[in-house]
């Protein structure tokens, strides 16, 4: 991982990076910078990384507040839950009511299942947010297996950050699941121009960033 990547978040990542590179061109850091904002900033300079984690969290903060402002029956608190965990459990929700058109009444929050309990349960689907603070992300999509017991399609909400910082082993995650019959898929929440933010899978999110580097570099 580039060390302006890693000095920007070192506090949330929570442990220190078994790899610094310090040769990464203006194209490379622009192009993570535009990703780990949620597709919002578009600098061609050394220093864009520097600028992206205020966009991010305004994109989530303004997610729960279009939940609170319209459903905030479903702006459910967990046990020990942080502000971050909670806003990417409102950018899912928004996501599932606006673009899946998944019935409110049909979306549950926080709810005891026997003895799980996931962020999210709808007909057919667990959804669970994860911060990726004090913990690996490829080993947070571990502990979803679980929820094979309620649905075997599982979406892990995750920031872009953790998934670029942890990419190969996340890849390698959802590649176990599946042999075990588990449709496993990360979901990135990004900026939307028509709803304000939306979840994109993993799969379309690396296209974007690859679509934005060839445009970088041509």
């Amino acid at each position: 991982m580039p060390k302006c990547l890693y000095d920007e978040f070192k506090l949330i990542i929570g442990g220190k990076a078994k790899v610094i590179q310090e040769d990464l061109s203006r194209e490379v850091i622009s192009t993570l910078a535009y990703l780990s904002s949620g597709f919002q900033i578009n600098l061609k300079t050394y220093d864009a990384l520097a600028n992206v984690r205020e966009p991010y969290e305004n994109l989530l903060i303004e997610a729960r507040s279009w939940l609170d402002n319209n459903y905030i029956c479903k702006d459910v608190e967990g046990e020990k839950e942080s502000d971050l965990h909670r806003n990417l459990k409102a950018v899912a929700i928004k996501h599932l009511i606006e673009i899946e058109k998944i019935k409110v009444d049909e979306i549950h929050v926080e709810e005891y299942i026997d003895d799980l309990k996931p962020d999210i349960l709808t007909p057919n689907l667990v959804v669970d947010a994860k911060t990726s603070i004090g913990i690996e992300p490829n080993d947070e999509l571990s502990d979803l297996k679980k929820y094979s017991k309620l649905s075997n399609r599982i979406w892990a909400v995750m920031k872009p950050i953790a998934v670029l910082l942890d990419l190969d082993r996340i890849i390698g995650r959802i590649n176990e699941a599946a042999k075990q019959g588990i449709e496993m898929k990360v979901m990135i929440p990004v900026k939307d121009d028509k709803y304000g933010s939306k979840l994109i899978s993993l799969e379309n999110f690396i296209k974007e960033g690859r679509n934005y580097y060839s445009q970088q570099t041509t």
